[in-house]
């Protein structure tokens, strides 16, 4: 190795070049104390070297030995940089100061670096190890892994102290408490922190975040410039830099590769093929002959990634078709959300719980029906009201009417949000509820319309139809989207197709299944059958589980005031299965 005063020209201003020493200029030769050989000393040795002043560097772990010849050694890691503790600091206080719920803005910030719903935060975004300790925490309990369901500092310390006290807690205890304090004073700091907008808190902390990873490596590299040897492996790390940093911004952060290989196929085509019968994942019941034969059986919890289509015109009875799914669905043990763009809170609430009602009673009752639930129709008082409380109870313990555990019901209302806003609520819901299997949205052309489409409604509805499949496919569920029928489905002699749901064809193109939902009548002149409902199968991509028999169309009938299905025609394809009590066959 070399090093020579002619090449420090070319070394940028940030490395410090080796220059051409001699003894006179080394204060730690004893030949500089000698004036005598000052004349001497100017010339130097030739080639530059000082053995000395070599070994010195390689005993201070500037150089390394190697065969190669000396190296320089990494330098050690730096101290992080104030203005990254100060956006971390920006990010956290965001999330932590204030009494209400801040898990929505947990999962803006998951979201906005690129994660996945089964993926942690990880550490290394965290320049300091409290700070790192309490976004970890911060990040369990949106996950549901902690005893609260409230994320706010007073939350988190409440569930550190029972946690400490039970001694269930791991860790340093201190050293989180010291984190919240630190956080909680920069955010209560009388300073004005425009930063603690949370959107702008996500984007600052993101941009420093991809410097702090960059820029060190960047000037690691450029200190190696004069070394020789290829410079093949230099370009692989400045490559790795970019696309770490550029993942933190563009938000396509991820703790792991997730590129499949053939030996992966291979492993677990084998493993799924061979699995024992009774060891195998059974598909899990809406509840609804009609929709499982083009299900393959129901839907199978983890393995989700299909969206699944039930049109129908105003008023046919769309929507209590998807209750009924959703609460069969529950009922059989899958967990479900239930998202309304067009019904308040309290007319989900009240469809679900008489569903439960009507399944608990083992037969018709004009008792607690949706509008009494609602408070709408008859006051419920005396032993009818202590029955209510009863089955209150145990729907919500999640004690199906049969003595099973249900799975998990839940359910919002989000009048006229947009598809990007519902995906995002699905994401941080399933992160929350890693068990969530399927989700109803009510309805696709009911949601709100996303800005940047002015007037072409087609291209947005394209769009919509896209968000809600790729939802589908990140958080691995099932999708039950409700959608309308346009005029054309009014009259039609062959009944409705998929050609008739309104605005766009991707929403059929994405759909594993569409069923389409209309009201049949005896003849021409006659009236519609009270709560018979024909099902059109417009498509089934998987096939259907009928064998010979044509189940191009089937019928249904509903008592509409519980959202429950009351016959099927499908019934008789599942003949032996204990699948559907209570449901006929019409």
């Amino acid at each position: 190795m070399t090093a020579t005063s002619t090449s420090t020209s070319t070394l940028p201003s940030t490395v410090t070049p080796i220059p051409t020493v001699t003894p006179a200029q080394d204060p730690t030769s004893a030949q500089c104390t000698d004036p005598s050989n000052a004349a001497e000393l100017e010339q130097g040795i030739p080639g530059g070297f000082d053995p000395a002043l070599l070994q010195r560097l390689i005993d201070q772990g500037i150089f390394l030995e190697t065969a190669a010849g000396l190296v320089a050694a990494a330098p050690a890691d730096a101290a992080p940089e104030p203005v990254l503790v100060e956006h971390e600091k920006n990010l956290l206080a965001a999330v932590l100061v204030g009494p209400g719920d801040q898990r929505e803005r947990w999962g803006q910030f998951r979201r906005a670096i690129g994660l996945r719903f089964d993926e942690l935060v990880p550490g290394s975004l965290w320049s300091q190890p409290g700070l790192r300790a309490l976004a970890l925490e911060i990040d369990e309990l949106f996950r549901g892994q902690r005893d609260v369901a409230v994320l706010n500092a007073t939350a988190i310390r409440e569930d550190l102290q029972r946690r400490a006290l039970d001694g269930r807690f791991r860790g340093s205890l201190q050293q989180l408490e010291e984190a919240l304090r630190e956080v909680i004073a920069w955010g209560e700091d009388g300073q004005p922190h425009p930063e603690l907008e949370f959107s702008l808190a996500c984007q600052l902390f993101q941009s420093a975040k991809a410097r702090a990873v960059f820029y060190p490596g960047l000037r690691r590299l450029m200190a190696r410039e004069q070394r020789d040897g290829g410079i093949d492996a230099e370009l692989e790390r400045c490559r790795e830099l970019l696309n770490e940093a550029t993942a933190i911004t563009a938000g396509r952060f991820r703790s792991q590769m997730e590129i499949c290989s053939a030996a992966d196929a291979a492993t677990e085509c084998i493993a799924l093929a061979s699995l024992p019968e009774e060891q195998r994942p059974q598909p899990i019941s809406t509840g609804i002959p009609s929709l499982d034969v083009d299900m393959r059986g129901g839907v199978l919890p983890g393995t989700g990634d299909s969206t699944w289509v039930l049109a129908a015109r105003s008023g046919v009875g769309k929507t209590t078709v998807a209750i009924a799914a959703a609460m069969g669905l529950a009922i059989n043990g899958a967990s479900v959300l239930v998202l309304s763009c067009e019904l308040s809170q309290r007319a989900i609430g009240a469809r679900l719980l008489s569903h439960y009602c009507r399944r608990a009673s083992g037969g018709f009752s004009s008792r607690y029906s949706s509008n009494a639930l609602e408070g709408r129709a008859e006051v419920i008082a005396g032993r009818d009201l202590e029955r209510l409380q009863q089955l209150s109870s145990q729907f919500a313990e999640g004690i199906a009417p049969n003595g099973e555990r249900m799975g998990r019901v839940l359910y919002q209302s989000q009048f006229a949000a947009t598809a990007e806003e519902l995906a995002a609520l699905v994401e941080d819901c399933k992160s929350a509820h890693p068990e969530l299997a399927a989700v109803v949205l009510d309805h696709f052309h009911a949601m709100g319309p996303t800005a940047g489409y002015g007037s072409n409604t087609t291209a947005e509805l394209a769009a919509r139809a896209t968000t809600i499949k790729a939802m589908a496919g990140r958080c691995e569920l099932d999708v039950l989207v409700v959608a309308q029928l346009n005029r054309g489905a009014y009259g039609n002699p062959s009944g409705p197709d998929v050609s008739h749901l309104a605005g766009t064809s991707e929403l059929e193109r994405y759909a594993s299944a569409v069923w389409l939902i209309d009201r049949p009548k005896a003849d021409e002149f006659g009236k519609p059958q009270a709560g018979v409902l024909e099902v059109h199968h417009g498509k089934a991509r998987h096939g259907q589980l009928s064998g010979e028999d044509d189940c191009s169309k089937t019928r249904i009938r509903l008592d509409r005031g519980h959202c429950y299905l009351e016959a099927d025609e499908a019934r008789h394809l599942f003949a032996g299965h204990d699948l559907y009590p209570g449901v006929e066959c019409l």
